[in-house]
């Protein structure tokens, strides 16, 4: 069974349509990493999740990277960027399904086509100076 096939799916749609440059690196970036875990856990992230811990924190951090801070903070208010903002801040990582349900949401709330026009639509509202 593929591990994060949510993730890798939002992910592969950002590299594939994302008009900028480094968007669509770090989209192709964070895919070879979810492939990477898939080869060395022979299918099964959640055990090696398991014994490094630090590897579904970095998995949020790519996503992070690829969504952007800029905007993470202008659609702080979309409940899928306070899912994934409270994901972020946790202590101990949830289960690997939970990690790929929040990543997924985000990056689909992030690129695609209606994601990117709300995204828009905040940040045409905000006054000059908010954020």
């Amino acid at each position: 069974m593929e591990s994060f096939r949510k993730t890798r799916t939002a992910a592969g749609y950002a590299a594939r349509h994302a008009s900028a440059a480094l968007t669509r690196v770090r989209a192709a970036a964070l895919l070879e990493q979810l492939a990477d875990w898939q080869t060395a856990a022979d299918g099964d992230i959640r055990s090696q999740a398991a014994a490094d811990p630090g590897l579904l924190r970095s998995l949020v951090i790519a996503v992070r990277d690829l969504a952007g801070t800029g905007w993470l903070d202008a659609m702080a208010d979309d409940p899928d960027v306070a899912a994934f903002t409270a994901l972020s801040a946790t202590a101990s990582a949830p289960p690997p399904h939970r990690i790929d349900e929040t990543c997924s949401r985000l990056l689909w709330a992030r690129f695609s086509p209606l994601g990117a026009s709300q995204a828009a639509d905040a940040v045409r509202v905000r006054p000059a100076g908010a954020g």
